[in-house]
């Protein structure tokens, strides 16, 4: 069954709509992890847990949806309101490097979005409200295993995969 994963935001009228399709079992619930809880997630990465790195990691799991570096400076700058932009940039591009999350495609031309969901998931990009929205379906999932499988790939073995489908929201 096709869903629209919690991680992604919705507006109210679409979750209204579509509330039948959403898993409300995410581990992306957006409430406040504990300082341990990050300092793991740093470690596990093999990164130091600063003040810096642990206000933007909380930032960016407590942020709805796939904030922007200036959104997460935003948020943090209530901590220490002299992190620059540059850093948050920088340690945001450092966790990406190291898997703990994952740029995310927007608008040309628009800021950079982040997903700290770095579980396999697809992103429907709305061109009409610019939303970006986690989308989960393991048939499609299986059909593109199934098609790499059948095509043999010479010295290509994929791993994983994330689609980006660029659309308009229609209501029905």
């Amino acid at each position: 069954m096709k869903q629209f994963c919690p991680a992604g935001p919705y507006s109210p009228i679409f979750a209204e709509n579509y509330s039948h399709l959403v898993n409300h079992t995410s581990d992306h619930s957006h409430s406040t992890p504990t300082a341990g809880h990050l300092r793991d997630r740093l470690a596990a990465v093999g990164l130091r847990a600063t003040q810096q790195r642990l206000l933007i990691l909380e930032s960016l799991l407590i942020l709805p949806g796939h904030p922007t570096a200036e959104q997460v400076h935003r948020q943090v700058t209530e901590q220490i309101a002299s992190i620059s932009l540059g850093t948050v940039y920088k340690t945001l591009d450092a966790f990406v490097a190291a898997g703990l999350t994952r740029r995310v495609a927007s608008a040309e031309g628009a800021s950079r979005r982040y997903d700290a969901d770095c579980t396999e998931h697809h992103h429907l990009f709305c061109t009409n409200t610019q939303e970006i929205i986690d989308y989960c379906d393991p048939q499609l999932d299986a059909l593109i295993r199934e098609f790499f499988a059948a095509k043999g790939l010479s010295n290509f073995q994929p791993r994983s995969f994330s689609l980006h489908i660029t659309g308009d929201k229609v209501l029905p």
